[in-house]
């Protein structure tokens, strides 16, 4: 959870002193102007403390993080695949997915040096230092359509396809990449992402625009020439450019890592709607000297031919699963079925089952 007092603590750490240490030298502080496409090789050159490896690439040393073990003097050939300021996403000449390249300093600009401007969370812990920023909303997860083509026949099928749409929806891209790097997160999974089919966007935009026509191999004259690096940077720029989807999920990570609390709205099949949230809460007992102990809690509510207008809230802790139901003219087939559902919880290794079913009049 974010701590209540995030404000204050910033505050805190914004007004303490901190002693000036000594500059670090042989780091360049600068990525090489490696372009999308780009083919280079990178010559390991010792290990470092974190899991990552320093590198020699185009003359400069920089931070590298791999997928797989390595030693000082290998070398590895590598294609650029994404960049920004700060980053370059690159994979092997064999077209696995190998390694991830970073600037190790804070973050400088190629001359001329812009304006400073603060990043966007920048200016959100700016905004809650002097108390203007307005409180977060919940993130909510877009999806155009259905989740599934049809009904699902059985309850592990639309468990499983809830499952994925939150895990997929490049909410926890980073976090997940982190993981992938380390080896314990799929990158078939990974790929799925909305970041990831961005990059696969840019690589089809970069192969598009290097294919040559016929016209093309007629000899440039000197002016053209001098235009065609122009061009390549041009167009090496606006593929690094953050497109509106994306803009929009950048919000929702922050809006996701402030409140805690997902929202999903949309078919879980054809003329089927749902509303689906989980939230993170704080459960405090009546013991003062025990701390808060973490409780999530999802809730649904949805119209179902059989059971009519249903709501369901579940919350879970380390200790046990409350359950609380309602419907408008199935409460009596919740309630029947209520010892089968606390025999599953407890074959699935689940805290016991506290649950009620309710009836209530339909909207």
């Amino acid at each position: 959870m974010i701590p209540s007092d995030l404000a204050a603590r910033l505050r805190v750490l914004t007004e303490s002193t901190v002693n000036p240490v000594s500059p670090i030298r042989g780091v360049t502080a600068d990525l090489p102007e490696l372009p999308v496409g780009q083919r280079f090789t990178a010559r390991i050159e010792s290990a470092l403390p974190d899991g990552t490896f320093r590198a020699l690439v185009a003359g400069r040393s920089l931070t590298l993080a791999l997928p797989q073990q390595a030693k000082a003097g290998d070398t590895l050939d590598l294609v650029v695949m994404a960049r920004t300021p700060r980053l370059i996403i690159a994979e092997s000449e064999g077209d696995v997915p190998l390694s991830q390249t970073r600037s190790p300093a804070a973050a400088l600009s190629p001359t001329p040096v812009p304006t400073p401007t603060l990043s966007r969370a920048g200016q959100i812990i700016s905004h809650l230092l002097a108390g203007e920023h307005p409180a977060p909303q919940a993130a909510t997860i877009p999806r155009a359509t259905p989740l599934l083509p049809m009904p699902a026949p059985q309850a592990t099928q639309l468990a499983s396809a809830l499952q994925q749409l939150v895990v997929e929806s490049g909410l926890f891209y980073e976090s997940h990449q982190a993981q992938w790097v380390a080896g314990r997160y799929p990158l078939e999974a990974l790929a799925r992402e909305p970041q990831a089919r961005h990059v696969r966007q840019q690589r089809a935009t970069v192969a598009a625009s290097t294919v040559k026509t016929p016209a093309e191999d007629v000899p440039l004259t000197e002016s053209a020439r001098s235009a065609e690096p122009a061009a390549g940077r041009a167009s090496a720029a606006a593929s690094t450019s953050l497109p509106a989807e994306l803009q929009f999920l950048v919000q929702q990570q922050l809006d996701a890592a402030a409140t805690q609390h997902i929202v999903w709205r949309g078919e879980i099949w054809p003329g089927q709607n749902l509303h689906w949230e989980i939230e993170a809460d704080e459960q405090r007992d009546d013991d003062p000297g025990e701390s808060p102990a973490e409780q999530w809690t999802t809730s649904l509510g949805l119209t179902l031919p059989g059971l009519g207008e249903v709501s369901v809230v579940l919350r879970l802790t380390s200790a046990k699963v409350s359950l609380a139901m309602t419907a408008s003219t199935g409460a009596t087939a919740l309630q029947q079925g209520l010892a089968e559902l606390a025999s599953s919880f407890e074959a699935a290794g689940l805290p016991p089952l506290a649950a009620v079913v309710e009836s209530h009049e339909p909207a």
